[in-house]
């Protein structure tokens, strides 16, 4: 038997949202919050590299990419060895090396590595990385990368003395990781930001709406034509005679600015542990759904036993009678997604 939920409207009338309310909200922000400079970019960098010290969770037998490597290594540090002598190795485990080389980074700066395995390792948690190049795209090193590996999570051993075909229970990841500071800077980006005759800020998230505010706020403070939006992602702006030669103090003087920008309304569900989270005021316009065993009907006029929302539904009350009913995520996810669809929903989805 279908379950009734008797929302107040009118009946199969899709259209825009209520007169006055528009499908996002303003808030206020920081220029230097919102964008970023043309040209003052991270870039990402890698490396191979092993991590050794495992609790006997390293890479098993077969992955002859890790035996060959701790060939290599020992043999540059005058040991010789082979790759027989290293089958009952459990304690190391080969990994890449990530990080993200910052705008602007100097020699002897420290970063954030991520390591990850690529064989058959059961858990780096409590390894060690051994000294590793980070090199660009370009093939040249920019870091070195080196320390103890943090994965964030544990695994559980509720048995003193584990019994037959007990399986400790992991929490997060156990094959990737972190290295808190572990990436050392060894060349820099050479910008030459202060010989800029021009500064471009790049929106985090494009909007011609926003690119204006944010000129007009530029313009307010420095004098009129010196920013231009050029497009939904980018202000250009002219450095300002009293700020030739010095256009780092120009960039900090922007990024203080305050504007009043605009922001598309999304609603973003989390497939896998069933949030939704949304703004409370992401209106729905009138529109019938029937999803399986749920049906959701539209009438202003009360019904007996049956479910009730009073007038101007938002997303926000839709889920919370859905999840009354015991709608699954799945159910709720794809009567919003039909609701999109049908034009009674202008908010964005993003399911994560």
């Amino acid at each position: 038997m279908k379950k009734k939920i008797i929302l107040p409207a009118l009946i199969f009338f899709f259209g825009l949202f209520a007169a006055g309310i528009a499908p996002g909200f303003s808030f206020a922000a920081k220029v230097g919050d919102i964008t970023s400079i043309y040209g003052a970019m991270s870039n990402p960098i890698v490396g191979y590299g092993l991590v050794s010290g495992l609790d006997g969770t390293g890479d098993q037998w077969g992955v002859n990419v890790t035996q060959q490597s701790i060939v290599t290594m020992l043999s540059k540090l005058g040991i010789n060895t082979n790759e027989a002598s290293l089958y009952e190795i459990r304690d190391t485990a080969a990994v890449m090396v990530t990080a993200e080389l910052p705008p602007f980074a100097v020699p002897g700066e420290r970063i954030n590595v991520t390591v990850s395995s690529i064989g058959n390792a059961e858990s780096l948690q409590g390894g060690v990385l051994l000294m590793t190049p980070l090199k660009g795209p370009d093939g040249k090193v920019y870091a070195l990368a080196q320390g103890s590996v943090s994965t964030g999570g544990s695994v559980a051993t509720m048995n003193v003395m584990p019994l037959p075909g007990y399986i400790p229970v992991s929490q997060n990841f156990q094959t990737s990781g972190i290295v808190d500071n572990g990436g050392l800077v060894e060349k820099g980006l050479s910008i030459g930001l202060n010989s800029f005759g021009s500064v471009r800020l790049i929106l985090k998230n494009p909007s011609f709406t926003n690119s204006s505010r944010i000129a007009a706020a530029v313009n307010a403070k420095l004098g009129k034509g010196a920013a231009k939006a050029l497009n939904s992602t980018s202000v250009y702006i002219a450095v300002p005679a009293a700020y030739k030669g010095n256009v780092a103090e120009l960039i900090s003087v922007i990024d203080a600015i305050d504007v009043k920008t605009h922001s598309r309304a999304v609603i973003v569900i989390n497939e896998r542990s069933g949030t939704v989270v949304m703004g409370g005021n992401i209106l729905i316009n009138p529109v019938a759904v029937s999803n399986r065993n749920i049906t959701l009907k539209i009438n202003k006029k009360r019904v007996p036993n049956s479910f009730y929302l009073k007038s101007g539904l938002t997303v926000e009350e839709l889920v919370k009678a859905l999840n009354a009913v015991g709608a699954s995520t799945s159910s709720i996810i794809s009567i919003l997604e039909s609701i999109k669809a049908a034009g009674a929903l202008s908010a964005r989805i993003k399911i994560i």
